[in-house]
């Protein structure tokens, strides 16, 4: 027990059975006293009380009822009966239900009756220890069912973010890549993605992730080109405790920490031949050795490698194992530079200044032909990364509504222009619209401009468009261009 000073309360109609009961406990306890059942309530409402001693037989409301009324407004409280009569089944009642902790027949023993309320102190503080327990599970109950809506709106923007769909073009190309992406994701085989830096690979290998069945697993991703040759073995592999200097503790590696997910290696050519040859067994044996350590792990993941060179070009230089490379390149996915696929430069500035739009204050609602004309002509050597730098630059520092030439950085405006550029109808910004649109609409108005290039012929318009008839059939019911 606890060496606080609590508070008794003491109700009887007898104020010479409160004065004793008063004289008999004030020299440890607080104590109040009531002559009837409200005014031993208002007393309740403005003081902290420990233990209640109530006189059984009362007018108006009995003991025990004022008890059970103690019970359901206080429940903390411990409940005392004193009671000078013989028949008890009301009390005995009242005890099997919980309403009272003891009852005390009159004339009491002194000694015993202050046994009883230091029994029902700790009674109290038992009670008051349950009921914080109470209200932690319940504030952790409601933390957890908070953290799961969270878990599932952010799953659910993960899987919007990363939905097939949301993978901007209307080139051939990049369609034949969104059905390449899906196979793999059904699929849990390696993948090489190859591109130049900027073309999206871990944006294509998370797509993959998250569209498969690891998805609810981790994924990691290592820029293999990043790290020293012993920090990336270590970050893999991870290490046992006194491996190397510094090695104060065990620590699992990024394979570990993938485990049922996916790990993604990032410019893998940037890997040595001995890790390469590690790297190997991985994927062979499905286990692991961290550095230092006498036995293996196994681990369950799936590896999805990426790289910005020509791996069969490293594998006949000898500097890439061709081993490895084969258990890699088990699902290839080629990138195309964002030059070899210019139809999409305007969905992408559109995409992007749509995207800028959200996340700032700015209201950008058009590109002007002209600025969209020649960004559509630039080479892109960094790609889309470079593009969307490009096209939050300029709405940072556009002082209107409207992207024009002189939103346009001055490195840009002085680069030369290529030759090929995207085919657009006079009288719009792109496709005959005048004004940036949301991605869904800006495809409408593609479709529909194919279409009348086409002559409506469906056929030859889902070749020029690089999807089936029957989907383009779709789409165009989905957009609206169908009744």
């Amino acid at each position: 027990m606890t060496s606080k000073r609590h508070s008794i309360l003491c109700v009887d109609d007898e104020p010479v059975i409160l004065n004793i009961l008063s004289k008999l406990f004030e020299e440890k306890y607080q104590v109040y006293t009531a002559k009837g059942a409200l005014e031993a309530l208002e007393l309740l409402q403005q003081h902290s009380v420990a233990v209640a001693i109530v006189d059984q037989k009362m007018p108006k409301i009995t003991g025990v009822e004022l008890l059970k009324r103690i019970k359901e407004q206080y429940p903390t409280i411990v409940r005392i009966v004193l009671t000078a009569y013989t028949d008890i089944s009301d009390l005995v009642a009242s005890i099997n239900e919980g309403e009272i902790f003891r009852y005390i027949t009159k004339p009491w023993d002194s000694e015993a009756l202050m046994w009883d309320v230091h029994a029902a102190i700790e009674k109290y503080e038992e009670n008051l220890a349950n009921a914080q327990r109470i209200d932690d599970i319940t504030r952790l109950q409601l933390e957890k069912e908070k953290l799961q809506k969270e878990i599932i709106l952010l799953k659910s923007e993960i899987e919007k973010e990363y939905a097939l769909d949301n993978i901007v073009s209307v080139s051939p190309s990049m369609n034949q890549i969104r059905r390449i992406i899906k196979a793999a994701s059904l699929a849990d085989e390696t993948v090489l993605i190859t591109g130049e830096s900027g073309t999206g690979k871990e944006l294509v290998a998370r797509a993959i992730h998250h569209n498969s069945q690891r998805q609810n697993f981790p994924m990691v991703a290592v820029d293999c080109g990043a790290l020293s040759e012993s920090l990336l073995e270590s970050e893999l592999f991870g290490h046992v405790k006194g491996a190397f200097t510094g090695a104060v503790a065990d620590r699992k590696g990024l394979f570990e920490e993938a485990d049922g997910g996916t790990i993604f290696l990032d410019e893998i050519s940037n890997t040595s031949l001995p890790l390469q040859a590690r790297l190997l067994r991985v994927l062979q044996e499905r286990e692991i050795r961290r550095i230092g350590d006498t036995k293996s792990r196994p681990v369950n993941v799936r590896v999805i490698a990426a790289s910005n060179r020509e791996l069969v070009e490293e594998c006949k230089t000898e500097r890439f194992r061709s081993d490895l490379f084969y258990r890699l390149n088990v699902l290839p996915i080629a990138l195309p530079p964002l030059r070899d696929r210019r139809d999409d430069i305007p969905l992408l500035i559109n995409y992007f200044i749509n995207e800028y739009n959200k996340k700032s204050a700015k209201s950008i609602v058009s590109i002007s032909r002209e600025a969209m004309d020649h960004l559509s002509s630039l080479e892109w050597k960094g790609n889309i990364r470079e593009l969307k730098n490009i096209i939050h630059r300029m709405m940072v520092f556009a002082e209107g509504s409207h992207l024009e030439m002189g939103d346009i950085p001055d490195e840009l405006l002085k680069v030369k222009r290529s030759a090929v550029v995207p085919v657009l109808p006079e009288g719009g910004t792109v496709f005959g619209v005048s004004a940036l649109l949301p991605i869904e609409d800006m495809e409408r108005e593609y479709i529909r401009f194919v279409l009348h290039q086409t002559g409506e012929n469906k056929a030859e318009a889902s070749k020029l468009l690089g999807m089936k008839r029957t989907t383009l059939v779709m789409r165009m019911k989905k957009l609206g261009l169908l009744a």
